[in-house]
């Protein structure tokens, strides 16, 4: 297997920063991660598809490395992750063959796609997809009032942000039960740019407080997304917990979905199972 290398991509009001597994001449898959998290995490489900394509794994907006700004107060959406992605694979030497992506990632993959003049077939695990009337509420001006209930949001902002060092994350993290449940090494995986330097220590790459606008930040369209792109998506949804809540709109717009034992976080809980899921998934697509 091909190990990873950093890389980065410039933009006009920042710099995206990625993972690399480089393979010349592969197919190029490129990854998405959840709200929260980065590229990096994902480590253990993408390095088993190395020798098959070339991986890019993004840290979007706000989240590991990426330095392009990321204000709470002005965030509405998924589309400025839709766009940042258009751009990222605009800057790669080669167009991508296959795009996924997990939960925030996934669905802003598909909103991403369903604004190219030739998408690649698309692998999305536990995309975020709400109902119909959610999304018609996120996007009114009652939303502004109404948003603060989101109970995700409200979590995210309550979150702790700051520790003396990074063992003192490790061992805090590894006493709750969400990270007692991922597959090891993940944790670790996803603090490496998870976390950053701060004047007392460490603190989260992610700021809280993005995360939260992230979880309220539902003004985008993605049904119309799926209905543009109908049975080149393929979507696994998970058996407990799940965020592909309208499973009846993905079906009624030809997107295929298959279900899987685990929780929404089951990139970290069983990456390998995920890891094969993504390989069939290229294979349903030709590739």
């Amino acid at each position: 297997m091909i190990e990873p290398e950093r890389a980065q991509f410039d933009f006009e009001d920042g710099m995206m920063a990625a993972w690399r597994w480089p393979n010349p001449g592969a197919p190029i898959l490129v990854f998405a991660h959840a709200n929260g998290f980065n590229g990096g995490a994902y480590r253990q489900l993408l390095q088993p598809l190395s020798e098959r394509f070339e991986i890019i794994a993004p840290d979007l907006r706000g989240h590991g490395r990426t330095t392009l700004p990321a204000d709470p107060a002005t965030h509405t959406s998924w589309d400025i992750y839709a766009r940042d992605l258009l751009a990222l694979y605009d800057r790669l030497d080669r167009r991508p063959a296959l795009l996924a992506g997990h939960s925030m990632g996934a669905s802003s993959t598909l909103l991403a796609a369903a604004r190219m003049s030739e998408p690649p077939p698309l692998a999305l695990v536990e995309p975020v997809v709400l109902p119909p009337s959610l999304y018609l509420m996120a996007r009114s001006p009652l939303w502004t009032f109404m948003k603060g209930s989101v109970k995700q949001g409200a979590m995210a902002r309550k979150r702790s942000n700051g520790w003396p060092d990074r063992d003192a994350v490790i061992t805090r993290y590894q006493s709750r039960p969400t990270f007692a449940r991922w597959a090891g090494g993940v944790l670790e995986d996803y603090l490496k740019d998870g976390l950053q330097d701060s004047a007392d220590g460490v603190k989260l790459a992610c700021d809280p407080n993005w995360e939260a606008a992230n979880f309220e930040g539902q003004g985008h369209n993605l049904l119309k997304a799926a209905r543009q792109l109908g049975d080149s998506v393929q979507v696994l949804k998970a058996s407990k917990g799940s965020t592909v809540i309208n499973t009846v709109g993905l079906a009624a717009r030809g997107v295929r979905i298959e279900r899987v034992e685990g929780g929404h976080l089951i990139p970290m809980e069983a990456p390998a199972i995920v890891a094969n899921w993504l390989g069939k998934a290229a294979d349903t697509a030709g590739l």
